[in-house]
């Protein structure tokens, strides 16, 4: 075994597990953030039951939280959380504006339990894992580094500074960490070239299969065409994103790796975590030692986990001591079937609302109405992976351009080319009734039903060109 992977294994086995009651642990946060505005409007110190709980407090989204985050930020105390944030990182919203969620203390540790839960189960199934040196990719490289009013950095410093000092410090030394000159046009070729010099990396987690492409054609460039395998002989597992949008590029990935397994990533978010790879057999399940998780069926109704239903399709509602209760997480998963735990399989379907998200950029159409004004529309085209932007005035297309790429992750993935460069496309004069028949005609409803619509997410870009030649 690796001496650092083995340090790491040596704290993370330390964590606690796992807590069989989870009132317990909910009751816990409860307790902990109970002298915080948040807590004492919303009277935590008398909750006493799960049902209490969600008595007190109505399904929240990140506009609802949104005041009390940005006064923390600001630098003022015990408003969401008791622990002072540590910094924020930056996420998808869906406006222009992104959303800051804040890293505390006890969210770090939430997290190392997830951590500790993930490896326990490689040290079973996977132990070649821990031979060798790893790759990990959490955050998107290279995202400018800004302050709160308060001072608190925004954009963690990197992976590690998600768990404990300890525990990230023995992350950081098992990890390969590519020296990156901040010039995103070479993000790609100088981890490529770290990665070329660690013959024994034995693990790879990265958020997208696109992101390891990315790396791929890199590495071809450098050494010709070989397969994973070849490079790295005690390469033993592949952790990325397999469902949604991800799916597509699983199988151009595999013959790239040239047999190395994949092991679908469970559905890790910078709000929380939902699932992870079960210490069994890998598939992802719930994260039940993290958080306190609920869900919402297609009708707005609370389902609590002991009732859902296998085939069912509901949106998780995360609670966690990074100060977000019940916050909406705009995750939606389908319910595969229950392990020998009794814990649910969750596969992660994509996201509510109208949203595309071709590499784990998340845009929004509300996102997209703001840049767009009326103008026109976004087409996502899961091929390229890339967005046309049809236009009635194709001057305009600079400014809307910008307008998009307020969403950091959007920025990024075309900083860093895995998403194709916008490509801009002139709309013909009669072009919104043309639009408006032929997507009541395909989805079988009367025109006027057809609501403006700022992204088409599915339909190809070829026949939304047909529709208005």
């Amino acid at each position: 075994m690796n001496r650092h992977a083995g340090a790491l294994l040596e704290s993370l086995e330390a964590v606690p597990r796992r807590n069989d009651n989870a009132w317990r642990r909910l009751r816990m946060i409860l307790e902990h953030h109970a002298d915080t505005e948040f807590g004492r409007t919303h009277g935590f110190n008398s909750i006493k039951s799960p049902e209490d709980f969600r008595e007190a407090i109505p399904p929240m989204s990140y506009e609802d939280h949104q005041g009390r985050i940005e006064r923390a930020a600001a630098g003022e105390k015990r408003i969401l959380a008791c622990d002072d944030p540590i910094g924020y990182e930056l996420t998808s919203s869906t406006s222009s504006r992104a959303k800051w969620i804040p890293i505390t203390a006890g969210l770090r540790e939430e997290f190392s339990r997830g951590l500790a839960s993930w490896f326990a189960g490689w040290k079973t199934r996977s132990p070649q894992v821990f031979e060798g040196r790893a790759y990990w990719a959490i955050s998107p490289p290279g995202m400018m580094s800004q302050t709160t009013s308060g001072g608190l950095p925004v954009g963690m410093t990197g992976d590690a500074a998600y768990f404990p000092e300890e525990i990230g410090a023995r992350l950081s030394a098992w990890l390969v960490i590519p020296a990156l000159s901040g010039n995103t046009e070479s993000v790609f070729d100088e981890t490529a070239a770290a990665l070329l010099s660690k013959p024994d990396l034995s693990v790879v987690s990265v958020w997208s299969p696109t992101f390891l492409l990315g790396i791929d054609a890199a590495l071809r460039r450098m050494r010709g065409d070989f397969t994973w395998r070849e490079a790295w002989p005690k390469l033993a597992l592949v952790s990325c994103w397999a469902d949604a949008s991800s799916g597509p590029w699983i199988s151009r990935l595999q013959a790239r790796l040239g047999g190395i397994p994949i092991e679908p990533k469970g559905l890790l978010a910078t709000e929380g975590i939902t699932s992870i790879p079960d210490a069994v057999d890998g598939s992802p399940r719930l994260a039940e030692e993290c958080h306190w998780h609920e869900f919402l069926d297609d009708g707005g109704c609370f389902t609590p986990t002991s009732d859902l239903r296998v085939g069912g399709i509901y949106e998780v509602l995360l609670t966690t001591s990074g100060g977000l209760f019940r916050y909406r997480s705009g995750d939606l998963v389908r319910v595969m079937n229950r392990g020998s735990n009794g814990l649910p399989r969750l596969r992660f379907i994509g996201r509510t609302g109208a949203i595309s998200d071709l590499v784990g950029e998340k845009l929004h159409e509300n996102h997209a109405h703001e840049a767009l004004a009326g103008n026109g529309f976004l087409v996502a085209d899961s091929t390229r992976p890339g967005y046309d932007i049809w236009l009635e005035e194709t001057s305009l297309a600079s400014g809307i351009e910008k307008h998009l790429r307020r969403n950091p992750y959007l920025d990024q993935a075309l900083a860093i080319k895995q998403l194709a460069p916008f490509r801009i496309r002139r709309l013909p004069d009669d072009w919104s009734p043309r639009l408006s028949c032929r997507l009541a005609e395909k989805r079988g409803c009367r025109i006027g039903d057809v609501k403006p619509t700022a992204l088409i997410t599915n339909e190809t870009p070829e026949e939304v060109m047909s529709w208005l030649d």
